[in-house]
């Protein structure tokens, strides 16, 4: 299988060149990858000015933009051939319940999503310095090797591994996506007449407790997959409002 990776944190995050070695010895693995740090844009797509791609080796290409944009130019750039699954990650930092609409880990498999190729986002809580993610990496083959049967194209499916986690396929827990909360403190410094800059110096991350979501499983110690779908029509409300928006 053709297998394209990317991710957010950049071509130097220990995380995509650990999925790269791990799935190399079963899959011809691609990789494309931001030059620098592109955490939080979702996914953006550049299209209003060109973009610089270096070509590191036969298998390995950096561009100056957003995840999404690897991936697109992974797909329709004419450097690899066809392209059976996009993964993203592994991110070094988790993307649990409203995480996914800013993550730019989720974003690039979103964007191999929409295109119709198998997805995945892939992220691990542990942060520190120095980390490997080899278990992370090998869990993945073998989570490819033994549920692609199972999965569709169109869909991301994204995985979370907490700090310990068993290296049993078996014991991944199926979930939904939780309720995250965030606060956020700017920096605020005035550079002159009616001119600021503003810096997001801290954002405190928390969640609302929920039976069967990402958070639930995740800080009791087990790897999460959920399934995220393109289309995000709320049919509540719509046969709600089918019922009352034209009433009056």
């Amino acid at each position: 299988m053709n297998i394209l990776v990317t991710n957010d944190d950049g071509i130097s995050s220990p995380g995509i060149h650990a999925l790269k070695k791990t799935l190399s010895t079963e899959h011809k693995v691609f990789l494309i990858s931001p030059a620098k740090e592109r955490s939080a844009t979702s996914q953006a797509l550049t299209i209003f000015h060109r973009m610089h791609v270096e070509k590191l080796d036969e298998l390995t290409y950096t561009v100056d933009g957003f995840p999404t944009d690897c991936v697109n130019i992974g797909l329709f750039g004419n450097i690899f051939p066809e392209i059976d699954m996009v993964i993203s990650g592994i991110n070094r930092g988790v993307n649990m319940g409203h995480d996914v609409h800013y993550s730019g880990t989720v974003g690039a498999a979103r964007h191999g999503a929409v295109h119709q190729r198998y997805s995945l986002a892939v992220s691990s809580g542990n942060r520190e310095e120095g980390y490997d993610y080899a278990r992370e990496a090998e869990y993945i083959k073998v989570f490819i090797d033994k549920k692609l049967s199972t999965l569709k194209k169109g869909i991301v499916y994204n995985i979370n591994f907490p700090l310990e986690f068993s290296k049993e396929i078996s014991e991944i827990k199926l979930t939904k996506l939780g309720q995250r909360t965030y606060s956020d403190r700017y920096e605020i410094a005035h550079i002159k007449e009616n001119v600021y800059h503003y810096f997001l110096a801290l954002t405190e991350l928390g969640y609302v407790s929920s039976h069967g979501s990402d958070f639930e499983s995740f800080y009791k110690g087990y790897v999460t997959v959920t399934p995220i779908t393109l289309y995000t029509t709320d049919n509540d409300e719509f046969r709600h409002m089918e019922k009352t928006f034209f009433n009056d």
